[in-house]
């Protein structure tokens, strides 16, 4: 259950999040991750995360759809839907905290790479880098709630134009996010939140309002401001899922 105080400081940053991730095509479950365990517990935070990612990329996508990428989609989301069932079966075999301590610091080493190797002429997009990113952010965000690590990587070592990665991710994000939540329903099916119907509507509309907002401000924002927060977004949510794994460990 969640009372109505709760639920307030929950829609304001699923608001927050909701423009994030139109604004530079990631971010929400940085965002979202941290709020979400605090406010259903670990166990409900990642499907919790899934279905309001879905919705708020679905309002979303009628505003960006002709900057949408749809080749570079396909070869990112055909490896990606499998990643989703070993994720959870990671997840299901991996203690969660260690798995969390080892995710974070992968993603913050790939990360660290990739931001020396922009300093180079070089562009890395061939048909490995996006099966293997695929497969990444597949796996992460279906075992930890985290998949946007690997699509900062992903941005920066390809180079990817941030107005088409933000148009790009949002139909990403929904179709994933919905793969993931049937995946999980047979394989762990336990831990949905219990809400009542007024907590899932008033989140609904907190992210229905961020998207508006969104909508208004995301031309306005440089490229190169774009590509500095997805760096540190996704720093942040590998130093995140470190500090949670072992915040875990420590209460364990």
């Amino acid at each position: 259950m969640i009372d109505p105080v709760t639920l307030l400081l929950y829609a304001a940053a699923l608001f927050v999040a909701t423009v994030a991730q139109r604004v530079i095509g990631l971010g929400f479950g940085l965002v979202m991750g941290p709020v979400s365990v605090m406010v259903a517990g670990p166990i409900a935070a990642v499907p919790l995360n899934c279905i309001f990612s879905a919705i708020g990329c679905a309002l979303m996508l009628p505003g960006v759809w002709r900057d949408v990428d749809w080749r570079r989609l396909v070869w990112l989301l055909l490896p990606a839907l499998p990643a989703t069932v070993a994720g959870l079966l990671v997840a299901r075999i991996v203690p969660t905290d260690a798995l969390r301590i080892a995710v974070g610091t992968v993603a913050i080493a790939g990360l660290l790479v990739s931001v020396a190797f922009t300093r180079t002429q070089h562009t890395l997009d061939g048909p490995a880098t996006r099966i293997a990113s695929g497969l990444a952010i597949g796996g992460l965000n279906a075992a930890v709630g985290v998949g946007a690590p690997p699509v900062g990587v992903y941005a920066l070592v390809s180079r990817w134009d941030p107005r088409v990665l933000a148009a790009t991710m949002q139909p990403f994000w929904v179709v994933l996010n919905l793969a993931t939540l049937a995946s999980r329903q047979l394989l762990v099916p336990e831990g949905f939140p219990d809400w009542p119907w007024w907590a899932w509507v008033g989140a609904a509309a907190a992210a229905a309002l961020g998207t508006l907002l969104a909508h208004r401000i995301a031309h306005r924002v440089p490229a190169s401001a774009a590509r500095t927060a997805i760096v540190v977004l996704s720093l942040a949510g590998g130093a995140a899922v470190i500090v949670s794994g072992v915040a875990g460990l420590i209460a364990g």
